[in-house]
């Protein structure tokens, strides 16, 4: 009985432990998106907006205005879809009981389960886990409606901005990807977390996992570090 309640305790003081790890890279992560982040103002100046000429122009401001706020258009996207999903607080609790779910079984438990004789590996409760998932999420509740409309929102405006106001007179590191330091924001960040997402590797299938390195290094990202 010992054992077990030590065990119980243990249980509880990982996912404690997990549940505070997490937030704080939450933390440290959106304060390494403002601090990479340029002088709000500069997004706001109005004399700098206007219609592009062209198409061309319109996709060059684009990619212009995505590698110089790229990190101001992270944190407003964040900004949104965190302001739709408080507004509903159930999405909020939803979403915040699945990642509890992830957490514990990749992290707290993170080993072989045996039900009725049928011994489950971490990649089959990650890929269950994923299905029950999306379950959840698309059709058990209205989460994704209300994530998609925040995603789109804040989309739809850092897409906006980046087409109508006119970028700095800078000259262009061809050598930063399609969105420069914010692509290697999301590479650094990656590789500090390289155990976690080598045991999401694992539940992807080798085929897909090379078709989705030589997609995202297009554009300057490295999936797995």
């Amino acid at each position: 009985m010992a054992t077990d309640e030590n065990g119980e305790g243990k249980a509880k003081g990982g996912l404690a432990g997990i549940v505070t790890s997490v937030v704080l890279r939450i933390v440290a992560s959106i304060r390494s998106l403002y601090d990479g982040s340029a002088p709000w103002l500069m997004l706001v100046d109005m004399r700098k907006f206007g219609c592009p000429d062209s198409v061309g122009e319109g996709l060059h401001r684009f990619r212009r205005n995505s590698k110089d706020f790229g990190y101001n258009y992270c944190l407003l996207l964040l900004a949104v879809s965190v302001g739709c999903v408080f507004m509903r607080p159930f999405s909020l609790f939803v979403i915040a009981c699945l990642l509890m779910l992830w957490a514990y079984i990749f992290y707290v438990r993170a080993d072989e389960y045996k039900f009725r004789g049928v011994t489950l590996t971490l990649r089959a409760q990650g890929l269950l886990l994923a299905i029950f998932s999306a379950f959840i999420v698309f059709v058990a509740t209205d989460v994704n409606t209300v994530l998609m409309g925040g995603l789109t929102g804040g989309g739809l405006l850092c897409v906006g901005h980046a087409v109508t106001c006119t970028p700095e007179p800078q000259p262009e590191d061809s050598e930063k990807g399609l969105i420069g330091g914010f692509a290697d924001f999301v590479s650094s960040s990656m590789s500090s977390n390289a155990a976690a997402l080598e045991k999401v590797s694992d539940m992807i299938p080798t085929k897909w996992s090379l078709q989705m390195d030589g997609l995202f290094g297009k554009v300057g990202l490295n999936l797995w570090g």
